[in-house]
């Protein structure tokens, strides 16, 4: 089904789930939600007109069954770079937008939550990669839903209370 914006026009909307990615070369809106201790990074070169965005669940695939890269930190933001770079991106032009990584799990390893120890490494990666971070809308203790439009380069995060911002 078609979605229109707001001058009536169509737009092409994807979702992406828990441990899942996209990486789109067009206008095609790129939309997750159930953010609470995951993150959505948001990764766009405005230059080439590249967008990506992955939904993390876990920091490190360390010691896990399930060895999914888009499912952790420290294999997914890889993994993202390298498929916006094969579909025409510039790491030099990418910026990064990250939301998530609320307490919302009160399970914790050396006092560290899973949303914590999740945006400390999503930005120590990103740092590494030379990946600025453009906008972020992280921590806290509330869950988000995020769109991110690649025609406006605008990030819309929702959070479960109804308020809504963009960055």
């Amino acid at each position: 089904m078609k979605r229109f914006d707001t001058d009536d026009q169509p737009v092409d909307r994807r979702k992406i789930g828990i441990a899942e990615y996209a990486v789109v070369t067009d206008e095609t809106v790129l939309i997750t939600s159930g953010l609470g201790s995951c993150l959505g990074i948001v990764l766009y070169d405005p230059r080439n007109t590249v967008s990506g965005l992955i939904h993390v669940m876990l920091p490190t695939v360390d010691q896990a069954r399930d060895s999914t890269p888009a499912k952790f930190v420290d294999t997914g933001i890889p993994l993202l770079v390298d498929e916006m770079e094969a579909a025409g991106a510039d790491r030099d032009a990418m910026e990064a937008r990250i939301v998530g990584g609320s307490e919302m799990i009160q399970f914790t390893s050396g006092g560290d939550s899973i949303g914590s120890r999740n945006i400390a490494l999503a930005e120590q990666l990103l740092d590494e990669y030379g990946i600025e971070i453009v906008g972020s809308d992280i921590g806290g203790g509330h869950g988000r839903s995020i769109r991110f439009d690649p025609a406006a380069g605008a990030l819309t995060i929702r959070t479960a209370d109804e308020e809504t911002r963009t960055i």
